[in-house]
């Protein structure tokens, strides 16, 4: 049976290889563009300040090639996907500083609107070599009208933003549990005998950063 958000998260990872296509592309061509100025440089000109010039300009464009790379792997790589769990499996989520990592299960139309599912989700900072702040939002592919809800443990707090904050700081080496119970939609929009597919985005951040700005920002 193929789930309803299969589709979309199909188009994600095809989005993903086109840029990863685009952005190999441009390293190929810069680096291209780096050898056929650099030849007639040092083969024929003997002017100091023009070849001092141009080795600037070198390494200003190889300065932007690697910290492109070094962008282009931190977007791609900060994703942690499981699609093979399904709700009501215990979930434990390893997080390391300034990371997002997602984690998806399964769940079908047998539910009922409204009904509490044990759920236990719990973030370990195990790996932590730093103090962090941590949230948590859902999002559910497949189901166009209707929200889920956690019953969560006392330190996590809704915002009008959608996220769950920890109010607190994920110290390293300690764990967190996020929540005992999912709560189903009042209204159940779910489709007879269609799966669906609900993700839980953990997103932390060093708590030196100014972490109420930048998440301000970044919804």
């Amino acid at each position: 049976m193929k789930f309803s958000g299969e589709k979309e998260i199909k188009e994600e990872k095809n989005k993903q290889k086109q840029v990863k296509f685009v952005k190999i592309f441009n390293l190929f061509f810069l680096l291209n563009n780096i050898i056929f100025l650099t030849k007639p440089i040092f083969m024929n000109k003997k002017d100091v300040a023009w070849t001092v010039c141009c080795v600037f300009l070198v390494i200003a464009l190889l300065l932007s090639i690697v910290l492109g790379v070094m962008g282009f792997y931190s977007a791609v790589t900060y994703l942690s996907l499981d699609s093979d769990l399904i709700v009501g499996d215990f979930v434990n989520i390893p997080i390391l500083p300034n990371q997002t990592n997602v984690v998806s299960m399964t769940f079908d139309s047998s539910f009922l609107p409204n009904e509490n599912i044990p759920q236990t989700i719990q973030i370990s900072g195990q790996n932590l070599n730093s103090d962090v702040k941590v949230r948590v939002k859902a999002q559910v592919f497949g189901l166009e009208d209707g929200t889920f809800d956690f019953i969560t443990t006392e330190h996590f707090v809704l915002d009008d933003d959608g996220y769950y904050y920890y109010d607190d700081t994920l110290k390293g080496g300690n764990k967190i549990t996020f929540c005992n119970y999912v709560v189903t939609p009042k209204e159940n929009p779910h489709k007879s005998g269609e799966k669906y597919i609900l993700s839980i985005i953990v997103e932390n951040l060093e708590s030196k950063f100014n972490v109420k700005e930048i998440w301000n920002n970044v919804q």
